[in-house]
């Protein structure tokens, strides 16, 4: 009996199928950005939608091809008493025949279109260098909410060990005070102060459970990592660095902005849209070439095959009294477009100049938080030396070990919000991630925009 106890006992040990422990996953800023890359619902769909323009932009490119149709007729050419079609391109010996088969197959070149044809290959090209910045400014998007979301719940992370940290010391300091305090040497209310710091923390610690458990569920749904993967933040260096950028540098950046680009591709498609236009208003010309053959069925089978070459041109004449307006039209929204290229292209590069300046004050931060935690260490330190040699009071000591934990934190908020302002600028100048740091796995970088001839 007790033998098999103890089998039952160890096979109780063993793992059972399908009731495995969750999979772990260390993330670090970098491996969390590139899943964000490759697995983000939203960047899918821009992903889609740039393909579908480099589609358009190939179907643009067939116009430039002959069109080749064919066509099939069966008709009774007889259906009223005493008449007959006459078809001039037949022999006169099979007109009024009453069953007529006609299959014709017809190839045709447009040789002019009002530049149309040349124009919408630009147009349709401007239109996939859209779509690849779209791209481009979606991946951005995702990369800057990945940091933020990633360094929010390592904020929190570091935090809570810094809680657990300053909860040690607590429990420390407490376990000497409730001796003191039996020896006669302090008061109950050093006890009940300590208790009360100690109960904070423990308010402070259920709330930063809270808030982490939120964080991380967002951080999984925005790189759709399964919900009951558990995830680690591996302790990673990270260097700290001014930023080498001037704001006298900047105008050169202005151009490599994925925005101002767009800008520029707004102003080219609407030059283009007046050259379209225009070009509605212009002949068509081509030349094409036609097999047909007619097959009749009355009185035996019949057929007559021939073929036929033309010139075709096509002139829009009534068309003529709106060009005049239209075109003018299709010139102020060209016009509207450049002034909106000179506008938001003041206003894009003010924007580098915040981003810069919001950089460099990160920076700025992070070295006062440094300071501040090594002044709050050593504080805490001769606090804590004069209170065992009993020339310092428990409730200054109590104080500094509470600046100590606040000065922490604040350096931890700090590197996270240097982190944070560092992508956005580098990528406003296409320049992320920093020399040194990989790329996204398994996503390219969008395509740069082609500046058409």
């Amino acid at each position: 009996m007790k033998r098999s106890l103890k089998y039952l006992a160890a096979a109780a040990l063993l793992p059972i199928p399908g009731f495995c422990t969750a999979a772990e996953l260390a993330l670090t800023p970098e491996s969390y950005r590139d899943l964000a890359l490759k697995n983000n619902s939203g960047l899918r769909q821009v992903r889609f939608e740039a393909q579908a323009a480099e589609q358009s932009a190939k179907a643009a490119f067939t116009h430039y091809f002959p069109n080749l149709s064919a066509a099939g007729l069966a008709a009774n050419t007889n259906i009223l008493p005493n008449s007959a079609l006459t078809m001039p391109i037949i022999p006169a010996a099979l007109n009024g025949e009453n069953n007529v088969a006609l299959s014709m197959i017809t190839i045709q070149q447009p040789l002019f279109a009002g530049g149309r044809i040349h124009n919408g290959n630009r147009l349709a090209r401007a239109g996939r260098d859209a779509a690849a910045l779209q791209l481009r400014l979606s991946q951005d998007g995702v990369i800057t909410g990945a940091e933020r979301k990633y360094r929010t719940l390592r904020v929190l992370a570091q935090k809570k060990k810094t809680l657990e940290a300053y909860a040690a010391l607590l429990d420390a300091l407490s376990a000497q005070v409730e001796q003191a305090f039996s020896s006669g040497l302090v008061t109950k209310t050093d006890v009940l102060r300590v208790n009360l710091k100690k109960a904070e923390v423990a308010v402070n610690r259920s709330i930063l459970d809270k808030s982490m458990a939120r964080a991380e569920k967002d951080v999984k749904l925005f790189a759709d990592i399964p919900q009951d993967t558990e995830i680690t933040l591996p302790d990673v260096a990270e260097d700290i660095s001014e930023p080498s950028e001037r704001i006298e540098d900047l105008p050169a950046s202005l151009s490599q902005r994925p925005e101002y680009k767009l800008l520029e591709i707004g102003a080219r498609a609407a030059n283009l849209q007046t050259k379209m236009k225009r070009g509605e208003y212009l002949p068509v010309i081509g030349v094409g070439a036609s097999l047909y053959r007619v097959d009749y069925f009355k009185g035996g089978d019949q057929r007559f095959q021939n073929s036929a070459a033309f010139g075709l041109i096509n002139m829009p004449l009534s068309s003529w009294w709106e060009a005049s307006h239209s075109i003018k039209e299709m010139r102020l929204k060209e016009a509207a477009a450049a002034d909106r290229l000179k506008e938001r292209g003041d206003s894009l590069l003010v924007d580098l100049e915040d981003k810069l300046k919001n950089y460099d004050e990160a920076y700025q931060r992070v070295k006062l938080a440094e300071l501040a935690v090594e002044e709050s260490a050593a504080n805490r330190s001769e606090k804590q030396d004069g209170y065992k040699n009993g020339t310092e009071k428990l409730s200054d000591l109590l104080e500094a070990l509470a600046l100590e934990q606040q000065s922490a934190d604040s350096l931890v908020s700090a590197r996270a919000d240097y982190f944070r302002k560092r992508a956005e600028f580098l990528l406003a100048i296409g320049r992320f991630p920093p020399r040194g740091e990989k790329t996204a796995q398994g996503e390219p970088n969008a395509p740069e925009a082609k500046q058409d001839d």
